[in-house]
């Protein structure tokens, strides 16, 4: 293991790429992985850029100024937004800068943040007060714009706006990039209400009568377009099996079989992992290309796991990796997915108690590092810890950090990549095809730029080369789409029409 980091410094500079944001007690600290240094330090008392508002400004009746976060989510790469829970705030860090440039006020509590890609939202459950007595949900637009921002709130459900438990929006990726609907849970309702995100206003009632289930967490595969509902313990106390939710129709299909837990589903949407702490399993089901959810393989532990992070295989294609952080222990659980091999990486030291992070059920978060990343952070009580996700094994800690369970990435944004004008292929087309050698030739993508008519006669002669892999034209059912769409639009780049008048329509 490495030498402990707390005292790595960059004297020449502050870069801004490929970077852990850990938000804790004294502020927010700014690490390089790699070498795990420390490349900026954001005191509590430091001022936001331009203004005379602290970060974390002292509460009354404290003489120790601390901060105190609950959720924070990447906004494009460009911004950071926080939630300061005890100050009714969301704080808005500049990455680029590496500053914190704006406060937006919100109501009392805000407790959880999520980042629509789709419409440039952030939405924001608070809670009201510490029991959750006066939940609401706002919106923050346009996210990623260098405006002064504000909330607003969502269309009141059934007229009640005290009733919200918790919200779900599938993250997009480079498979689904548009996200239209989100779902609401309401406190003791075996119900699901859909929302249109784009209009924040109620659709429909989902029930959930019938199987006696009140949602508690909801997860989501574009194969077969499923929500997986893990419903509350009934009267009784007994454990209710998952649901299975049709994103097409909004049907209950039935029961999950005898799996109960908390539902992840793997990036590519392949994998449904559930964690069931009750009986200390972890469940790992296939899901086929028609959605067609396989017979879970069962691994026994008592780690009592609090969350998971998926990481791309580095030894196998198209394959998934899960790690487990523990919410009592000191181990962190390695899972193959493709082959269920399993290994511990240990010495992590203690998580902070559960009773010391109110915010969530998540008091040892585990995060990756982007889509290809090597490398995860998981936090103790007072450390960091970095763990190598190409080896399996601990990369090094950083101690003095408490409370340090608010953890973003940010990926280097290089000036290599294509603008949006003229990347009209979409990315999930292109890392997919340059995976299968199809798109060598596009690689170099600097002079595309410049002549969009050059692009585009490239492009199409990267696609005739025959492809390595067969399985691409039958894998993704949408790709004849794709692929008309994309060459209307390079016939009238060929004549002469500009990139922005070419995608109209597209």
């Amino acid at each position: 293991m490495r030498e402990v980091a707390n005292i790595l410094w960059r004297e020449e500079g502050l870069g801004i790429g490929n970077m852990f944001y850990v938000f804790y007690e004294d502020g927010i600290k700014v690490i390089q992985p790699v070498a795990c240094e420390i490349q900026r330090h954001i005191k509590p008392s430091e001022k936001l850029l331009g203004l005379q508002e602290e970060v974390c400004p002292t509460s009354p009746g404290e003489t120790v100024q601390r901060c105190v976060w609950s959720s924070a989510v990447n906004v494009k790469d460009k911004f950071i937004y926080v939630t300061q829970p005890t100050l009714d705030r969301v704080l808005i860090v500049d990455i680029q800068s590496q500053k914190a440039v704006q406060t937006v006020s919100t109501d009392p509590y805000p407790a959880k943040l999520h980042y629509d890609k789709s419409h440039d939202q952030v939405w924001l459950l608070s809670w009201g007060d510490m029991e959750k007595n006066l939940p609401t949900l706002q919106v923050i637009n346009q996210a990623s714009g260098r405006v002064s921002h504000h909330t607003v709130h969502t269309q009141p459900i059934g007229r009640r706006l005290d009733r919200v438990d918790d919200f779900f929006i599938p993250s997009s990726s480079l498979i689904i990039n548009h996200i239209r609907f989100g779902l609401i849970l309401h406190r003791n309702e075996p119900v699901l209400h859909k929302i249109n995100l784009e209009t924040a206003s109620y659709v429909k009632n989902i029930s959930l009568w019938e199987y006696n289930c009140i949602p508690r967490s909801v997860a989501y595969t574009h194969l077969g377009g499923y929500y997986f509902i893990n419903c509350r313990p009934d009267s009784t106390g007994a454990t209710q099996p998952q649901l299975i939710l049709d994103g097409i129709t909004d049907a209950v299909i039935g029961q999950n079989g005898d799996v109960t837990g908390t539902p992840y589903v793997s990036p590519d949407g392949r994998y449904l992992v559930t964690v069931d702490d009750g009986d200390g399993l972890m469940r790992i089901q296939t899901v086929s290309e028609r959605g067609r959810v396989g017979e879970p393989f069962d691994i026994h532990t008592n780690l009592h796991l609090s969350d998971l992070a998926f990481q791309r295989s580095f030894t196998e294609v198209q394959q998934y990796n899960v790690l487990g952080s523990s919410g009592r222990q000191t181990d962190a659980l390695f899972v193959e997915l493709s082959s269920g091999k399993v290994k511990m990486i240990k010495s992590l030291k203690e998580a902070t108690k559960s009773s010391d992070w109110p915010w969530s059920g998540r008091n040892r978060v585990m995060v990756g590092s982007g889509l290809f990343g090597q490398y995860l952070m998981t936090p103790s009580r007072e450390s960091l810890f970095i763990l190598d996700g190409r080896l399996d094994k601990l990369n090094c800690e950083i101690t003095d950090v408490p409370k340090g369970n608010v953890v973003v990435w940010h990926r280097k944004m290089t000036d290599s990549q294509p603008s949006s004008q003229l990347f009209i292929i979409s990315p999930y087309d292109l890392i997919t095809r340059i995976y299968s050698g199809c798109l060598k030739k596009y690689y170099s993508s600097s002079p595309h730029q410049k002549n969009p008519q050059r692009w585009w006669q490239d492009y199409m002669q990267a696609y005739t080369l025959p492809c390595r892999h067969r399985w691409i034209p039958t894998r993704f059912p949408f790709w004849n789409m794709k692929t008309r769409m994309n060459r209307a639009v390079g016939e009238k780049l060929e004549k002469g029409e500009s990139a922005d008048e070419a995608q109209q329509g597209h």
